[in-house]
């Protein structure tokens, strides 16, 4: 079994970065005024949205092993049977998908006799390729 994570692209990355930096800053004044402990709910939903904001940067990942190739994303979980998966090919489709970067890959797959496609972007793009053992398509 082999494990990718998700690249993530550098203003991906800066978005996140500065919405914890504002995030913080409204609980440091709300801290600093004394208020904080007038509005937990508040506070607690500055934490929340944080966690939230940086839950995919941590948990995005696409698993090969012998059968399946798994991704993850937030709470959503797609099992493609390597078996189906009929092309890998290059692309920059910024169409919502389980992935953080723009460099993307788009895995082409038969579902129930249906063609289907997801967006995925591994940091090594070829080394996530030979584990599907399919051939990346420019």
């Amino acid at each position: 079994m082999q494990i990718f994570r998700s690249k993530i692209d550098w203003w991906v990355l800066g978005f996140l970065i500065c919405l914890t930096g504002l995030l913080l800053q409204l609980l440091l004044t709300m801290q600093a005024k004394g208020t904080l402990l007038q509005f937990p709910v508040h506070a607690a939903v500055y934490v929340m949205t944080m966690a939230f904001v940086w839950w995919p940067a941590w948990n995005t990942k696409y698993t090969v092993d012998e059968e399946y190739l798994s991704i993850r994303c937030l709470f959503l979980t797609w099992k493609i049977k390597r078996s189906e998966i009929q092309s890998i090919s290059k692309t920059n489709n910024s169409v919502a998908s389980p992935a953080l970067s723009l460099k993307r890959l788009k895995v082409d797959y038969l579902k129930e006799g249906e063609s289907k496609f997801v967006l995925v972007s591994p940091r090594n793009q070829q080394a996530f390729c030979d584990a599907l053992n399919q051939p990346l398509k420019v």
